[in-house]
């Protein structure tokens, strides 16, 4: 393989990592009405009126064959609209990502990735923990108008059902905000959990998006888990930060940081 390549690979699933991990999927954000972020404020609603939580979701694509396309742990904190996501590229399970691309994240030190949305400062970093590298830029205006839209949420139940040990409502839900716009899905509202999401199943084209937590835990995380992390360097743009940890491993010349 070239060297040139190889640069592309890495840059392609760089860019791929950062931008799907806010919205837990590879394409959740073509279908929620909303921002373009992914996990965006229509995603938000269905945790009712819960404000604050951590735990663990397990996040899974489907087809309408219910065959596995992705399948992605992570570490999810909640708080008053913020959210962070932390996960480990390692037990990413996908057709696409074979062990080469792998080895070049892990070798960049990208292997470890948190993704961090601030709608009340407009902004979203992504950093890579073992490289100690971030970016923090604005939200788009797209998100930020998603953000100001007013949404409703509708549940129809269909029935009790009891997932990771949790007594469930089994509810279809509509989404629907201002501007028109709607998606519909099925939820599963833990009545032992003051009726939390433990499973949400939401269509997304051609596939299925499944959202099952665990370890919930109805409390409220520090808020410095969504500030970001000292001491690491912070790039301009994602770009730039590719840019460097191919520098880094690739011998492609000086990296150009911006603090």
């Amino acid at each position: 393989m070239t060297i040139s390549h190889r640069r592309a690979q890495v840059a392609n699933w760089a860019l791929m990592v950062a931008v799907s991990l806010l919205g837990f999927s590879l394409r959740l954000p073509a279908q929620i009405p909303g921002g373009q972020t992914g996990f965006n404020p229509a995603l938000l609603q269905l945790f009712g009126s819960h404000k604050a939580f951590t735990g663990t979701t397990d996040l899974r694509m489907t087809d309408r064959m219910n065959k596995e396309l992705v399948r992605m742990p992570m570490q999810m904190q909640f708080l008053d609209g913020k959210v962070r996501a932390e996960v480990n590229l390692k037990q990413i399970t996908a057709s696409a990502m074979g062990e080469e691309g792998l080895a070049m994240f892990k070798q960049a030190g990208m292997e470890q990735v948190v993704s961090i949305l601030r709608p009340d400062r407009k902004i979203s970093i992504v950093a890579f923990a073992p490289a100690k590298v971030f970016t923090q830029e604005p939200m788009t205006p797209e998100d930020v108008a998603g953000f100001a839209l007013k949404y409703e949420v509708k549940l129809t139940e269909l029935g009790r059902e009891t997932i990771n040990n949790h007594p469930c409502i089994k509810n279809q839900v509509t989404v629907s905000n201002s501007r028109g716009e709607r998606i519909q899905g099925t939820v599963w509202n833990a009545t032992d959990l003051k009726q939390f999401p433990v499973k949400i199943l939401l269509p997304e084209g051609d596939s299925i998006i499944e959202m099952s937590f665990r370890d919930v835990k109805l409390q409220k995380p520090d808020t410095t888990v969504f500030e970001a992390p000292a001491g690491f360097t912070r790039f301009e743009s994602m770009e730039k930060l590719i840019q460097s940890r191919l520098a880094s491993i690739l011998g492609a010349g000086k990296p150009g940081t911006t603090k």
